[in-house]
Order: structure tokens, then sequence, then C-alpha cells
């Protein structure tokens, strides 16, 4: 099973919706449990199959949640608003939910948002500002049912700049065998440095490509593809409408897109919509993004910006037929005065 799809299945907890909920309606519980299940990219070490006769391994189930000093307090994720140079301190609560002792890795990494909306991580950056204690070589073994509470330290380095730093603790599970098992979950870490904020969306790119059809019986279809980037220093989220018209204001037609359910400073995302409108000669239009606030940020969004387009569609299918028309009615007139003429010279003699 590839990284990504882990992190589908495992890092719901890291501030993320479950799948199918748009993350822009908020943030979701932070606790959730977890059970090993076989990676899909893991090779068996040999060819020889496991023994139907083979006793199962034992599920292993485990969750973790930001804490207080007594266990889980509630919370979605952990949130903090610190000076450069500042520090805060913070614990996460983890639980086996087992039946069997299990030694699960604690890693931290920074925050990134993939296209499809996926919280993820990846190895250092803004991770590197957390430290997880009470752990052995990075690893924490539980026995059956136990929770343990693990202190957490924030230190935002002198030099940090102004606005979002999201980063991640992950609390996950190998178990060797035959099938390599992973499975991880984790606490999403929403961080904030003091300064100026700015929060900003810009449409980066607009790209267009149109196709007539022939037939009045078949819509012609304008495709819009576009490129939405984060320019400011805090998360935002985006509504996004494109629209398109044609002269004077000819067959104008819009369509919300996708929307943007949460992009991080200095990533994009891409898009695309299809939209049925005719050949009108010139057609031109843009694409609009509203920016919103993700979760219970706290953040006033700014408005909203486009970036237009403009395309030549030419109606073939009404010139040609045009053409052929005018061609018909070419060829009967002639046939018409042709056949006048020849009735004039072949009348009777005048006597």
């Amino acid at each position: 099973m590839r990284r990504g799809l882990f992190w589908v299945l495992g890092l719901v907890a890291l501030g993320l919706n479950p799948i199918g909920s748009p993350a822009s309606a908020g943030d979701p519980p932070a606790v959730i449990a977890a059970v090993a299940e076989p990676s899909a990219s893991a090779e068996p070490s040999g060819t020889a199959e496991p023994s139907a006769s083979a006793d199962p391994a034992p599920e292993v189930e485990w969750s973790v949640a930001p804490a207080g000093t007594t266990g889980a307090d509630g919370r979605v994720s952990l949130r903090h608003t610190l000076d450069p140079g500042g520090t805060a301190e913070d614990a996460i609560a983890v639980t086996n939910h087992s039946a069997v002792e299990a030694t699960f890795q604690v890693s931290v990494g920074d925050g990134v948002v993939g296209q499809d909306g996926v919280f993820d991580m990846v190895d250092g950056g803004d991770g590197e500002w957390i430290g997880v204690e009470g752990l052995d070589g990075g690893e924490l073994t539980l026995a059956a049912g136990e929770t343990r509470i693990l202190p957490v330290r924030i230190t935002v380095p002198a030099t940090a700049t102004p606005g979002d730093h999201p980063a991640g603790i992950a609390v996950g599970l190998t178990q060797a065998g035959a099938v390599a098992l992973t499975h991880r979950v984790g606490v999403r870490l929403h961080l904030r440095v003091s300064g100026e904020i700015s929060p900003a969306l810009r449409v980066e790119s607009v790209t267009t490509e149109y196709t007539g059809s022939w037939s009045p019986l078949t819509d012609s279809r304008l495709r819009i593809d576009y490129v939405i980037a984060n320019t400011g220093n805090t998360r935002l989220g985006g509504r996004v409408v494109v629209a398109a018209q044609g002269l004077w204001g000819l067959g104008a037609i819009s369509a919300e897109a996708e929307p943007i359910t949460e992009l991080l400073p200095g990533e994009r995302v891409t898009g695309s919509v299809s939209l049925a409108i005719g050949p009108l000669f010139r057609l031109t239009g843009a694409v609009e993004v509203t920016p919103t606030v993700v979760g219970a940020d706290e953040v006033s969004p700014p408005g909203a910006v486009s970036a237009g387009f403009a395309l030549t569609a030419i109606p073939w299918a009404v010139i040609t037929l045009a053409i052929a028309l005018a061609a018909a009615i070419t060829v009967a007139r002639a046939a018409k005065v042709a056949r006048a003429a020849k009735g004039r010279r072949s009348g009777p003699p005048v006597g």
C-alpha cells in the first residue's frame, strides 16, 4: 500500500474529515482507532504461501488524541499560536485497545495537503520543531489496554516567519512477516507563528480547449483547466466558479467547480470544468475563486480573485451549411436563367 493511501486510511485524525466529508465543514474528532492491515505494496519474502492451519496474528487496535494530564481531553487537534523563538508544552494520549502488547513507532513531520484534499506528512520541515517525550528510540511499547500520556514540546525558531506552519504526530505499527503490516494514525498540529498575517489566493493560470460539433444534435464543449495557488501565509479553502459567454453576452453559462477544501501556504491545486456552449465566434470568461475559512481558524478571508480567458470558436458547421445553401441557390438561379434564355431562343417566328 503506497504511502498516500496509508494516510487516507489512517490519518483522518490529523484534523481531516472522515473520507467523503468536506474538510471545509470543520476539523473532525481527533480520536480514531486503527487496525493493522497488510500493505498492498509489500511483497512476500518467499514464494510459499501461509499455511491455512496457522493461527492468524491477533488484531492490534490503537488510538491517539490530544491530551491533558489525565488523558484525552476531547480536543480536535493540537492548536497553538507562538511568537518567533517561543515554546509551548502539550501532550497526546496513545491507547492500545487490543488484547496483546504492541510496540508503536512515533514520528513527527511537516504537514502537506495532497491534490485530493487529504492531509499527509513529510519528514523534516516544521516537524522538526516538535519533540515527543517518553519514547525509547522513537518507539513506544504498550501493554494490552494501556494508555500512555506523551509530553509534547513545541519550539519555534527565532527566525520563523509569521503564518501557519502545519505539522503532525503519527503513531504507527509495523508487523514483520510474510506480508508486511503497516498502519498509522495521528494528531495534527495547527501552529501559527504570530506576526503579520496575510491570507491570499491567486488564480495562477487558465488554459482552454474548445471542441466544436458538426451536428446540431451534439453539444460543443469548452474545457477550462486552472491552477490556484495559496500565495499568503495562512491556510484557506475556496469556492470556485467558472463562467463563459459569446459575443454580446450570448449563450452565457457558469458552473461551480469542485471546492477547495484546504490549501496550505505555498501549495497549489489544479481543477477542470467542462461547459456546453455553442461556437459563438468569440468566447470570453473567467475563473473566480472566493476564499473561505477552514475549520476553526481565526482569519479574515480576502476578497474574491479571478483570471480571465478568451478564445476563438468559429461555427464551422453553420458556415459550411450557409456556403452549401448559397451554392445551391446560385446553381438553382443559374439553371432558371438558362431555361428562360433557351425559351426565348426557341419561340415562334414573328410574321
